[in-house]
């Protein structure tokens, strides 16, 4: 075979590999890529594409060693670069996903996908100024990517500025994909804020969707909390547990509810609910409020004693600790 015809039939093995790949039929695309490597061992298109195949199977560590090779070959090659980074992000190796991907960028600046990716890396990182910096640039260059508006919206809220993170997740609020990420996202802000009543009303939009998603629930529950709304509390708190949210968790708040409304019977019962399944910090916290409530000051201290024991460094348990035993030195000594 003539190297004409070497070149006409790699050619043809790459087209339907690009084919059988866009079509998901991973196994026998990687088949045809393998055939032009018998042709060619150093076919570097053959080789990134082995690379994107393993990298969206999530093959990371056999993803990487083509592109290397590929990169080995070819130093700037764009897609080896970019799906190296995509791999080194698999293996969560957010240093070398930076520098293969900031290489890149290097050749080729406009491309808003890699710089959201530089921004995520970044955030994982917690360099949330660096990070923002690329979301930003991604935004010039599409401004209503919705990578690049979510991971401001949580840069955002994470840098402590509620109002410009609130600004970006509405943003999201016309991406039907990410509607009801957006709509919970704004909800928090506006529940850690103290505006309970506009959260509600986003957390109803969600749920008005989506009935049984459980974060809205539990979203919804604290902001009746906030309220002083206990019964409608426990009423979302329950849908919360009864739609995916952690059992202990929604009785432990279940408990702290039923507290506040000195129903001491069925707050015990909801922690014990909690207890029942492992050690809990503030079930246990709840547990001995109501001992306190009721006067038994040996079963106060023995649940004081476990906290203490178990949370050493907690400085609310020693602060609460130490003030009992102010008022209690008895106790102790019993």
């Amino acid at each position: 075979m003539t190297d004409s015809e070497y070149n006409k039939e790699a050619k043809n093995l790459a087209k339907t590999a690009h084919n059988l790949r866009k079509e998901g039929r991973f196994r026998e695309a990687e088949a045809k890529y393998l055939e032009i490597l018998e042709l060619d061992p150093d076919n570097v298109h053959a080789l990134a594409g082995i690379g994107n195949l393993k990298c969206k199977t999530k093959q990371f560590k056999e993803s990487l060693r083509y592109y290397e090779r590929c990169l080995d070959l070819d130093g700037n090659n764009l897609y080896a670069l970019a799906g190296a980074g995509d791999s080194y992000r698999g293996l969560k190796d957010m240093d070398n996903a930076l520098k293969s991907w900031l290489k890149y960028l290097s050749f080729n600046p406009g491309d808003y996908k890699i710089i959201t990716r530089v921004g995520d890396a970044l955030r994982r990182k917690d360099d949330l100024p660096g990070s923002k910096k690329y979301y930003l640039l991604a935004l010039e260059l599409r401004p209503q990517d919705p990578f690049a508006l979510m991971g401001l919206g949580n840069v955002c809220e994470k840098m402590g500025n509620d109002e410009e993170a609130l600004f970006y997740f509405k943003k999201l609020f016309s991406h039907a994909d990410y509607v009801t990420f957006a709509t919970t996202s704004a909800a928090n802000i506006y529940r850690k804020t103290g505006n309970y009543v506009k959260a509600i009303e986003l957390y109803d939009a969600v749920l008005a969707e989506n009935p049984k998603n459980s974060h809205a629930w539990n979203g919804k529950a604290d902001c009746f909390r906030g309220m002083r709304k206990y019964e409608a509390a426990i009423h979302a708190w329950n849908n919360a547990q009864k739609y995916g949210m952690n059992r202990a968790s929604a009785m432990t708040r279940i408990g702290d509810c039923y507290l506040s409304m000195n129903d001491l019977d069925n707050a015990e019962t909801s922690y014990q609910i909690t207890v029942a399944a492992g050690y809990d910090k503030y079930a246990y916290l709840g547990m001995f409020r109501i001992h306190l409530k009721r006067n038994h000051i040996n079963k106060a201290f023995e649940t004081l004693a476990l906290l203490r024991k178990n949370e050493p460094h907690d400085a609310r348990i020693s602060s609460e600790y130490n003030e009992f035993i102010g008022k209690y030195p008895h106790v102790k000594e019993h």
